[in-house]
């Protein structure tokens, strides 16, 4: 007996030998095709030959070079994973090619955090990224590559789990996963067309084999069949009404061609052929030729790629989307502050009008002055500005050699030259509204309104001459109140010094329109006669506007801002 289970032994080696050694062969032309795409720094299809090759006939090679295709990938989770099979599985490395492993491993464990799933239901699939990870409880953490990644949790007759999770290096995060029982759910049942007993996925979970019924949340779903090697079907997508049976047959083909969808950011929603195939890195088998592929997230602009894939290709596609920047998403929002600031700067007047610079043949110095603000107010969480203004505004606008004359009473006008020195200085208030922008060096849009309560001055110093040919010298002034009303657009630039301080730079106009114009009073008398003479008596100017109904002035300046 012991002798016949010997030969029957033997003969059983013989006959495998033939297919080991196919295998290997088979091994070899897949790891000699990934050392040229290795060479040529194709690290996605070199990962998927060294991969298949390591899958019929495990080598040292085909391990390691799968590992470095793997961190060239950024897929630092599984690189860790296959340096330490390396290993593990080949206790007679050479000691360089050990050294290299450790010295990997040990940098790769610093890229690599640990996603634990705690709370879900005994025996629900887990899936992170598209990858299936394992059924809950899982033995041990599972250790994902730092970065965001996409975590799924399904089991049949409950609402899966689905959640993007930001992961630290070398740092845990424990995800509650809970299941909530289907309230409203429907039955989907999937076969393969030619009866064929493959896995059957729905959304990216393995939930049995074909032919399959089982009870799905209501609403779309997409749906997959995998056979042995490169026998499958396209993602395809059906959708599922509460309390009905969905059915769907699928005709497995072979899929010669594969692509890896990687979006940024990662929890981007991606579609292919018009099916959406899930949230996040999407890896799969597809048919040779051309594809459309769709990236969508929130905030984002939609971005579509063309791609052809050739037999046996498998392709590696990263899709950034740009930022839609009329989205409300980066409308970025601030707790809600009160504020208070004040700016100072010089005001040139653009237009300053009244009868006293109509004047013609005379010299006319532009107007200047000095603007003072300070604010209070709120801004709010969007970043809206409200606020109450209370400023000082001084502006001198002078003329020199002014024709003019004044009129004795009962006499003729007498004739002569005076300088007006012009101003008016006074206090405006009033609300303002704005908008804050950025965030770096925000820039502010503000409007303001309110009431300019003024003192209109005109000092005159001149020389005029009377009936009789006498010379005579004039030196008198007036202040009379004056009312605007002040419309005041601005923009601002500010850097923020910390927390709370902020310094800025910013351009305002100033329009003044006026409620009550001022003019020439004569409040002093002249007396139109050379000292210690008597002339021609009292005399009088004309009531002239000392100030034009219409001002305008463009006002930059400093300021400093304090935030509570």
């Amino acid at each position: 007996m012991k002798l016949l289970r010997t030969a029957l032994a033997a003969a059983l080696v013989l006959l495998a030998l033939p297919a080991v050694a196919s295998e290997r062969d088979e091994a070899r032309v897949y790891f000699d095709t990934g050392l040229a795409q290795f060479d040529r720094g194709e690290w996605s299809a070199a990962l998927a030959s060294f991969l298949r090759s390591r899958a019929l006939f495990p080598t040292r090679a085909a391990t390691k070079n799968a590992a470095v295709c793997l961190r060239h990938e950024g897929r630092h989770d599984e690189a860790l994973e296959t340096f330490e099979a390396l290993i593990r599985e080949f206790k007679d490395l050479a000691p360089a090619d050990k050294a290299f492993a450790e010295k990997e491993i040990a940098e790769l464990r610093a890229l690599v955090g640990t996603l634990e799933i705690a709370g879900a239901e005994t025996d629900a699939s887990i899936v992170v990224d598209g990858r299936t990870r394992g059924a809950y409880p899982l033995a041990a953490p599972l250790r994902v590559a730092a970065g965001s990644h996409v975590v799924r949790v399904f089991k049949e007759g409950f609402v899966p789990f689905e959640r993007r999770v930001d992961v630290a290096a070398r740092q845990p995060v424990v995800v509650e996963a809970k299941l909530p029982a289907l309230v409203r759910s429907g039955q989907l049942a999937v076969t393969e067309a030619a009866g064929a007993v493959v896995d059957v996925v729905v959304d990216d979970v393995v939930v049995g084999k074909a032919p399959w019924r089982g009870t799905v949340a209501t609403g779309a779903h997409t749906v997959m069949l995998r056979g042995e090697g490169d026998l499958g079907t396209q993602p395809a997508t059906t959708a599922v009404q509460q309390g009905t049976l969905t059915t769907l047959s699928l005709a497995i083909e072979t899929l010669s061609s594969a692509l890896r969808v990687v979006p940024e950011p990662p929890g981007a929603t991606v579609s292919i052929d018009a099916v959406v195939v899930g949230q996040g890195v999407w890896d799969g088998k597809l048919r040779e030729g051309a594809h459309r592929i769709e990236v969508a997230a929130e905030g984002f602009v939609l971005a579509r790629r063309d791609v052809r894939l050739a037999r046996n290709e498998r392709a590696a596609l990263s899709v950034a989307l740009e930022r839609d920047a009329s989205s409300p998403l980066w409308r970025k929002t601030h707790p809600a502050r009160v504020w208070v600031d004040a700016d100072v700067g010089p005001a040139f007047g653009l237009v300053y009008g009244g009868d006293v610079r109509g004047c013609s043949g005379c010299s006319r110095a532009a107007p200047l002055g000095v603007a003072v603000t300070a604010r209070g107010g709120y801004r709010t969480s969007s970043n809206v500005l409200l606020g109450l203004d209370v400023g000082w505004l001084v502006l001198s606008a002078g003329t020199s050699g002014r024709a003019t004359s004044v009129v004795p009473r009962g006499l003729a006008a007498n004739p002569g030259t005076v300088d007006d020195d012009l101003g008016l200085r006074g206090v405006r208030f009033g609300p303002s509204g704005g908008l804050e922008l950025g965030e770096t060096l925000p820039i502010t849009l503000r409007f303001g309104a309110g009431v300019f309560l003024a003192q209109a001055v005109d000092a005159r110093r001149g020389s005029f001459t009377t009936a009789a040919g006498a010379a005579y010298a004039v030196d008198v002034g007036e202040s009379v109140p004056a009312t605007y009303l002040y419309l005041a657009p601005e923009a601002r630039i500010a850097k923020p010094l910390g927390r709370h301080l902020a310094i800025g730079a910013g351009v305002s106009v100033l329009a003044l329109v006026a409620l009550d114009q001022p003019a020439w009073r004569n409040d002093q008398p002249v007396l139109a006669a050379p000292p210690g003479q008597q002339g021609d008596g009292v005399a009088t100017f004309a009531a002239e506007k000392t100030a034009g109904s219409f001002l305008l002035n463009v006002v930059p300046s400093v300021d400093l801002r304090y935030l509570f």
